[in-house]
């Protein structure tokens, strides 16, 4: 499968897995509601999926997950909120036995457990023809979408990604929702990115484990854990858009940056806080920064 812009499956340079045992992690969701979806969206007489229990989904990850099924949801109540903090604000974990069986999910979040917004979504996953029961999906086809890594590999969510609403106060999220994606690419019962393509990924998968398989959420900056330094810090990129330099001002030691133009190349650019991208092309190009606690991706656009 062809590389895609964002970032790759765990063990491969420029990925944003991050490991269970991760010490970014302050915390783990501990209460789960869930509501199954069946095993087959287009068969109901196969029943709903029934792997696991709402307890799979809580506590540290550790490859035993509860099945959501087709559409199906998992919600997280979240007994200290988490904020928006620089960089990931947790991750979700899934069970998939390998890089490329990959069975996603859209997530949402709330701060008062009724109105509940998703973070924008992009798969680039061919969508001609589907994707069989235990077919391959590329990771860096797709982004946004939980179940992009395997088992005890966390897919981080910033809460930046959400555009700020008022009825959403980021810096007390109480509530997670996971959703399954559907993964047919018919129009009946497919499901879509924010660009409504349509997501191609394993279907059907016709088992008590089908759908989605919620293994735990991370918690990475939560009210109450985390220090008042830690919330201070900050990463500013400015401009956005650019013409040939770029600033990068970080409240935190920078371990590592690649640039990824929209057509996958990886760009040299090294760990300058000031940048010099005046040889590059006009388009979009995607920042990656590694830093010593934490992990950003940001879309630029140079003109």
């Amino acid at each position: 499968m062809s590389q895609g812009i964002y970032a790759p499956a765990a063990g491969i340079t420029g990925t944003a897995a991050v490991h269970k045992d991760s010490s970014v992690f302050v915390s783990w969701a501990s209460a789960c509601q869930i509501t199954r979806g069946y095993q087959q969206i287009d068969d109901s007489t196969l029943g709903l999926a029934s792997q696991g229990n709402n307890l799979d989904a809580t506590r540290k990850a550790d490859g035993v997950a509860v099945s959501l099924g087709d559409g199906g949801e998992g919600t997280l109540t979240l007994s200290m909120p988490i904020f928006n903090g620089p960089g990931a604000d947790f991750a979700v974990f899934e069970n998939g036995f390998s890089a490329n069986f990959l069975e996603l999910a859209f997530v949402e979040v709330s701060s008062n457990g009724t109105d509940y917004f998703r973070f924008p979504t992009f798969s680039n996953t061919q969508d001609s023809s589907q994707i069989g029961t235990f077919g391959n999906v590329e990771a860096s086809h797709i982004h946004n979408l939980a179940g992009k890594y395997a088992v005890n590999y966390g897919t981080p969510f910033d809460l930046d990604d959400i555009p700020v609403d008022s009825l959403l106060n980021k810096n007390s999220i109480t509530h997670i929702k996971i959703i399954d994606v559907i993964g047919n690419i018919t129009q009946s019962f497919g499901t879509f990115d924010s660009q409504n393509n349509i997501i191609n990924d394993p279907w059907p998968t016709p088992f008590a484990s089908s759908g989605f398989d919620l293994d735990a959420v991370g918690l990475i900056h939560v009210n109450g854990i985390n220090s008042i330094v830690e919330r201070k810090k900050s990463l500013s990129i400015y401009p956005n858009p650019f013409i040939d330099r770029l600033k990068i001002e970080i409240d935190d030691q920078i371990i590592g940056m690649q640039l990824v133009s929209l057509s996958g190349a990886l760009i040299e650019i090294g760990n300058s806080k000031e940048l010099n991208l005046s040889h590059l092309s006009t388009g979009v190009y995607f920042l990656k920064i590694t830093t010593k606690t934490n992990f950003y991706v940001k879309k630029l656009l140079k003109k």
